[in-house]
């Protein structure tokens, strides 16, 4: 009974020297437990830590960037005659001509006809927008179809005589 009992003694004070007091399990227990493993690998022939990799910094790469593609020259205006506008509170709508086609067409706000869209339907004039940009037509009162503009100066007066 004796040697059993001197046995259990054994076992537990070999149990509490080789974990000490903390009875924690491999994984619960802290890095710092297992650096003699990596100062001293149990592996390597002579027991030296294996050198660290340190990669060399990289060099900085500059990217130089691209230059900007130039802008594509702006489209010239379409080559249409401005003879009708409707403007109304639920339709706004231009009329046109064209030289290459033998029947006037019509446009609503918002509609588009050979990359030309109809945004604004003035009094005496449209603005169109395309790729190139915004394009304006007016009435004009020539038989050869010039556009006409208002004069640059103030309007003309009626004098009685």
């Amino acid at each position: 009974m004796q040697r059993a009992a001197l046995m259990l003694a054994a076992i537990a004070a070999s149990s509490s020297l080789s974990f000490g007091t903390e009875k924690l399990s491999v994984r619960e227990r802290p890095l710092s437990d297992y650096s003699a493993l990596r100062d001293r690998p149990l592996f390597s022939p002579d027991r030296t830590a294996p050198v660290t990799f340190v990669a060399a910094e990289p060099e900085p790469v500059v990217v130089q960037p691209e230059p900007e593609p130039e802008p594509p020259p702006p489209a010239a205006a379409p080559d249409w005659q401005l003879v009708g506008i409707v403007r109304s509170e639920k339709l706004n709508s231009a009329t046109f001509t064209a030289p290459t086609e033998v029947a006037a067409f019509t446009l609503r706000t918002g509609e588009s006809r050979e990359g030309w869209t109809l945004k604004v339907v003035g009094q005496f004039e449209v603005n169109l927008d395309g790729a190139g940009g915004r394009a304006s037509l007016r009435f004009s009162d020539e038989p050869g179809g010039e556009q006409m503009f208002p004069p640059e100066g103030p309007p003309p007066t009626l004098s009685g005589g």
